[in-house]
């Protein structure tokens, strides 16, 4: 089984720009959210898509999306978003990832790794969004998987 070790945390105010006439963030906004949260994570380990292109030839690109929706966030809401890697192995990594209303001092949950065991708890009344994104490892130059380097996962989890 593999042992977590790092997860990230970010919040986001909800934009009014992100929002569908009846007033609740927009279905594909959240993706969004998602896609930022796991590359800031990634970027925040020294693994931005630049330094991955340098050292492997390849980047993570998403596969496969499973997003739950659980009730409405609304513009102005300040949202943390919570995300940690599952599973790391050949060319794949899967990551899980919530989304809350979050309403108490925002300045210590800014954009930040964590150790998995001090991310901050979620009270199921806040949780907005739940989700699980399959990742696969590409080669730049052929399009194809390519086995993420040791190198890379140890920094996410442990094998």
């Amino acid at each position: 089984m593999t042992q977590i070790l790092t997860g990230y945390v970010a919040m986001v105010r909800v934009r009014f720009s992100e929002c569908d006439p009846l007033g609740h963030v927009n279905n594909a906004v959240y993706l969004n959210y998602l896609e930022q949260a796991a590359i800031d994570h990634a970027a925040a380990l020294g693994w931005s898509s630049a330094a991955l292109t340098e050292m492997a030839g390849a980047v993570f690109v998403a596969r496969k999306h499973e997003i739950t929706y659980r009730q409405p966030a609304f513009e102005n809401d300040h949202l943390l978003i919570r995300t940690w890697p599952t599973e790391m192995r050949g060319a794949r990594g899967l990551r899980s990832y919530t989304i809350s209303r979050f309403t108490d001092d925002i300045a210590g949950w800014v954009d930040r790794v964590v150790p998995f065991e001090e991310l901050p708890e979620v009270d199921p009344k806040d949780l907005i969004v739940t989700a699980d994104t399959e990742w696969a490892f590409m080669n730049v130059t052929t399009g194809r998987p390519s086995r993420i380097p040791e190198v890379v996962a140890r920094d996410f989890v442990e094998g």
